[in-house]
């Protein structure tokens, strides 16, 4: 880990070179497992390990990078999504093992790993907005809805102590045609201040929907994503 990151713009640029590299590992794992190279029992240990992995730096890295500003009890909170992402990763293991028995392809394993790397970034932005939003982009709450091309901007207000005490979210318009109401957000969040101590917890869901804002191409997936940590997904149609 770097030095400790207050920036906001820190912590999510170091969150994507983490998943890149958490990406990298899980295929080339994977790879190894196609080309006969390790078993699929080795495999899934080995990928469990990389979860725990990814899921903890994304962890640290929302916090702000510093391990020792970290108590031990918040590292439990990990436990449930963790035992989720396990679950679902032996249902890829016997999807794999199904399609080796059948005598089918095993290139679709790649690419289905890369996506476990992905999702664990839902982790980072969990941390990284300690606080529960009232709304953000793609949530339905926009005349817009589904179609909201919106994003968020954040900051931080530290105490005495160096620990977060708000969050400061800032509604940011894309070149894009916009509804009235992501208008009037972009003037009233400029920014709101959420305190740490008056707001309620976040929790994973928004940060799936926060990850989904972010990284477009994983829209089309999901309902995979979501399945992956044993949520039921939130519905939100488009306009």
């Amino acid at each position: 880990m770097p030095d400790p990151m207050q920036s906001a713009d820190d912590r999510r640029r170091y969150a994507n070179a983490l998943r890149l590299a958490s990406e990298r590992r899980m295929a080339a794992l994977t790879q190894q497992l196609v080309g006969g190279q390790i078993s699929l029992q080795d495999w899934q240990l080995a990928m469990r390990e990389e979860l725990r992995r990814s899921a903890l730096e994304q962890y640290i890295t929302g916090k702000g990078g510093d391990p020792t500003h970290i108590q031990a009890t918040d590292y439990l909170a990990l436990g449930p999504e963790l035992k989720s992402q396990y679950q679902y990763l032996s249902k890829f293991a016997r999807a794999i093992d199904k399609a080796s028995q059948d005598g089918k392809s095993l290139d679709f394993a790649v690419q289905r790993a890369k996506l476990y790397a992905k999702s664990t970034q839902a982790i980072f932005w969990q941390s990284a907005i300690p606080v529960r939003l009232p709304q953000y982009p793609r949530d339905g709450q926009t005349a817009c809805r589904g179609n909201c091309q919106c994003r968020l901007r954040l900051q931080y207000e530290y105490g005495d102590g160096g620990e977060v005490v708000a969050t400061l979210v800032w509604w940011q318009l894309s070149p894009a045609e916009h509804c009235e109401d992501c208008l009037t957000l972009a003037r009233t969040w400029n920014p709101l201040r959420l305190a740490t101590a008056a707001a309620q917890e976040s929790d994973l869901a928004q940060g799936i929907e926060l990850l989904l804002m972010e990284t477009p191409a994983l829209r089309p997936l999901r309902d995979e994503v979501y399945a992956i940590y044993g949520l039921e997904r939130v519905e939100v149609n488009p306009c």
